[in-house]
């Protein structure tokens, strides 16, 4: 199989086709294909020139996404090991930030970092020579540019077990670990994402506003799409985040006929794109309109389709799928030729194990992620391992070519998700139906809210700080919102010994954890000192504490100013994370 350099060579034959891509000041960059090939051997070449040799660690934070995808490809091309990072959302509270990329930076080991004036000031005072890297070499976007070169620079040979690029995944840890993507991985994800699930051609154009340092946007978008030389329209991620409809205005402008993006992003455009600004699209062009990276509720997808089916959007476009890091990308993709599939669960058998069917009020409804791809095994086991039947709830694992090689110089973390035989932890929950994957939730304790991954740690390390909190008396963890379209973060605390003000303690950990994270707490429930959940050794329990909480039997702390909710429905599956 061929590897990504070899099929961006290749496709430097077809003169017709190209990307767009749009920056953040709202101009637009066309690169054809010969060009796109031209400009990363350039850049390969520049690189080399550094003294960057095969296997180097090369970090990547640039905010635009021509540059992102030039330096990343160029990087390949090198035979140097790409490290993509995200850029700061503002100059502001860059505590949280600096201390992400101090770990990635040290973490990988890297040796250069690539970025724009304007962040280089920042990065080089206050993080690399803070991170003890003051070696790493500060590469400047703009030293990359020049004209595609006429005579390609030859790329670096490189075999499919050599490691492609890092992805750094939050994981259920509070330190990111580096995925060790291969090239195999990434020539076998992506002819699953492009031919056996989405059954692309030439003809196809896809658009992403996802953002290029998370696995979704980079091998959805950069890599997979090459390999069946499919153009992409790239908008800048924030663009859509302030004004959601122009994703949907790309997709008519560009006639786009693939695009993907989280629960969220669906339920924000439907709420948010005024009639004035749809009445002239067609969105009939769109085939594929895939769903992942967080809880997928098959209500969003419905609300999303009605509320642009006047533009011609075809509920047959849905497409669950799901999905992480540690798998390169896809595990599972819904049929693209049939329409939604769900089932209504009763949540009391889940509860015991089972999901068994229920009607009426009560009932959850689960998406179908669909089946593994071709050459790949899903299973779902129980909590000793064993493979369990249709219909009843475990823990989700999978085996194929598409498991990466494990983290990167972490042989113990690695040893707890790469199981023997092949098979690949996920750390979710779910069941299968004839073949057909509904994960139920998620064994970790990742919050994700609004398509953003928080560490619970980091949030009850905040929560802890605040006076009148017990320390390491703390548990935070998502539920279902009341307006049942997203999940919500809650905090529950000890108080100290004789602590009676929870009013001033509520206050104090939501403004903590909105400064230092940037994330609303909706609940923060102060409990009596000692009636925390713990297991034997002394740990907290999360899920027994969320559980108690629904439930009402959490011994709250005397005058705290606590309103009592209904318990929330169970969240919908969690798909591509």
């Amino acid at each position: 199989m061929r590897t990504f350099v070899e099929v961006l060579r290749d496709n430097a034959v077809y003169r017709e086709h190209s990307h767009v891509f749009v920056r953040m000041d709202g101009s637009e960059r066309e690169i054809s294909f010969p060009e796109l090939w031209g400009l990363a051997c350039q850049r390969a070449h520049k690189l080399h020139e550094m003294g960057l040799k095969k296997g180097d660690r090369v970090a990547i934070i640039l905010p635009e996404t021509d540059s992102f995808v030039l330096t990343f490809i160029g990087a390949l091309v090198a035979g140097l090991v790409p490290v993509p990072m995200y850029p700061p959302l503002t100059l502001a509270k860059m505590d949280a930030y600096g201390e992400t990329v101090r770990h990635i930076l040290g973490a990988s080991g890297a040796r250069a970092l690539i970025t724009v004036p304007g962040l280089e000031p920042m990065l080089r005072d206050h993080l690399v020579a803070a991170a003890g890297k003051e070696d790493v070499t500060m590469v400047l976007d703009p030293d990359l540019d020049g004209e595609a070169m006429e005579r390609p620079y030859p790329p670096v040979a490189v075999t499919g077990d050599d490691v492609a690029f890092l992805q750094f995944t939050s994981g259920s840890t509070r330190k990111p670990k580096g995925v060790m993507v291969t090239h195999e991985n990434l020539a076998h994800n992506a002819h699953n994402i492009m031919f056996d699930g989405l059954k692309a051609s030439k003809d196809d154009r896809g658009v992403t506003w996802l953002p290029l340092f998370h696995d979704m946007g980079l091998i959805g978008f950069v890599i997979a799409p090459l390999f069946a030389q499919v153009q992409v329209m790239f908008l800048p991620p924030m663009n859509f985040i302030r004004r959601p409809y122009l994703w949907l205005d790309a997709i008519h402008r560009f006639r786009g006929t693939i695009t993907f993006a989280p629960n969220f992003a669906y339920a924000l455009s439907a709420r948010a794109v005024k009639q004035d600004q749809s009445k002239d699209w067609d969105l009939s062009c769109l085939k594929a309109m895939g769903c992942g990276a967080e809880p997928i509720e098959a209500d969003v997808l419905r609300s999303f389709v009605g509320r642009f089916a006047e533009n011609g959007l075809s509920p047959r476009a849905l497409l669950p799928c799901y999905g992480l890091a540690e798998a390169t990308l896809a595990v599972t993709f819904a049929n693209l030729e049939n329409v939604m599939t769900t089932e209504a669960v009763c949540p009391e058998s889940l509860k015991k194990g089972q999901a068994k069917g229920a009607n009426g009020h009560g009932s959850i409804e689960l998406v179908s992620c669909g089946k593994a791809f071709p050459n790949h095994e899903l299973r779902v086991v129980n909590d000793t391992g064993d493979p369990v039947g249709d219909g009843v709830v475990g823990h989700i694992q999978f085996r194929g070519p598409c498991v990466t090689a494990g983290y990167f110089e972490q042989p113990e973390a690695s040893a707890e998700v790469f199981l023997p035989g092949g098979w690949l932890a996920t750390g979710d929950l779910g069941y299968l139906r004839r073949g057909e994957l509904f994960v139920c939730g998620r064994a970790k304790d990742l919050i994700i809210i609004n398509g953003k991954n928080f560490y619970p740690q980091d949030i009850e390390r905040i929560a802890a700080s605040a006076y009148g909190v017990r320390q390491d008396q703390v548990v935070a963890f998502a539920r279902r919102a009341s307006h049942g379209t997203s999940e919500e973060c809650v905090v529950v605390a000890e108080g100290l010994k004789g602590e009676t003000n929870a009013l001033e303690i509520t206050r104090t950990i939501k403004q903590r954890v909105r400064s230092e994270l940037s994330l609303d707490v909706a609940e923060v429930v102060m409990i009596e000192r000692g009636s925390m959940p713990k297991t034997s050794s002394g740990k907290v329990r999360r899920r027994e504490t969320k559980q108690r909480l629904d439930d009402g039997t959490l011994e709250l702390l005397k005058s705290a100013p606590v309103k009592r909710k209904a318990p929330a429905p169970r969240p919908s599956a969690p798909a591509m994370s």
